[in-house]
């Protein structure tokens, strides 16, 4: 497997479907490109490839970095990429507006503490309240971050403007430094280097409504998922396997965190980990598509179960 990375930011691509035994049948296609992001959530694809399990079921994968979700349904839907890892919430926004996609293999649940709103220790802003007004950087709009941040403001009944600023990942905590933005979202690794680093959460907004949401998984387009089932289906066994290895050792994920990313070993011990998920039910993706129904984020509740390849 090849990896391509572009500008350090991204979100990942890369699926898995139509399952059944289809380990004997013939792959329409051998070759996939996926988008990905430099977080602790894609580790089941890095080790899928490491550990050889894409090879063998006869694939060969191109790891491509993207910037966001939205991002990664664009690449997908222009053929760029074949398979991605998204999250929920940008795929349900982007089927609501159309988009042929369709969900293959699932990936995590957001976990306690691996998010939050920094800002620098001697910042005015102590609470959620406080950003009312204030800069917010996230990696990008309409995306986990603004969302989440978003949920937490209904669910603590504010009435706050919070003005949202897209920066890279990589960029977001400099930004904060430096005085760019008032705050930023982070999430694993970013989490763990921004309170290494001295600066002060002022918000969790992996809680209240959005506590262990299934988050993301793996997507494709409906054209390419239906023509090459085969294919499909063979890259979600070996991402299946390679989740279920690491979701039932974690020290085994922190371990191999270093290996495929730039985080050390002092932090990837520190890091708050995801909820690592080997199966794919109807009811994970419909609860972020209703979250964002009621956020107002969609105009119509949206069936998920529609949009799902679980053979």
């Amino acid at each position: 497997m090849t990896y391509r990375i572009a500008a350090i930011l991204a979100v990942l691509a890369l699926v898995g479907a139509s399952c059944g035994d289809s380990s004997s049948s013939e792959l329409e296609t051998t070759t996939l490109t996926a988008g990905a992001l430099p977080l602790v959530d894609f580790a089941p694809l890095f080790y899928a490839d490491t550990q050889g399990y894409f090879a063998d079921e006869g694939l060969d994968v191109t790891v491509e970095v993207v910037q966001g979700g939205p991002v990664a349904a664009q690449l997908l839907l222009a053929g760029d990429i074949q398979v991605s890892f998204n999250n929920w919430l940008s795929v349900s926004a982007a089927i609501a507006n159309g988009a042929p996609l369709v969900v293959v293999a699932n990936g995590t649940y957001l976990g306690d503490g691996q998010g939050g709103v920094f800002v620098n220790p001697d910042s005015t802003v102590q609470s959620l309240a406080d950003l009312d007004g204030k800069t917010v950087a996230t990696n990008t709009i309409g995306n986990v971050g603004d969302i989440t941040v978003e949920a937490l403001v209904a669910d603590e009944g504010l009435d706050i403007n919070i003005q949202y600023v897209e920066v890279s990942f990589p960029e977001i905590i400099p930004a904060i430094q430096s005085g760019a933005v008032d705050a930023g979202f982070l999430t694993e690794p970013f989490t763990t280097f921004g309170r290494l680093g001295g600066l002060r959460s002022v918000a969790d907004p992996y809680t209240g409504s959005a506590e262990n949401l299934p988050i993301a998984g793996y997507v494709s387009t409906k054209d390419f998922a239906e023509s090459n089932p085969n294919s499909i289906a063979a890259f979600r066994r070996a991402i299946e396997k390679a989740t279920k290895e690491l979701a039932a050792d974690e020290d085994l994920v922190r371990s191999f965190i270093p290996q495929y990313s730039s985080v050390s070993e002092e932090a990837a011990a520190a890091l708050v980990l995801p909820e690592y998920q080997d199966t794919l039910r109807n009811l994970d993706l419909q609860r972020a598509a209703d979250l964002m129904f009621q956020l107002g984020y969609l105009d119509s509740e949206l069936d998920m179960s529609q949009y799902v390849i679980n053979g």
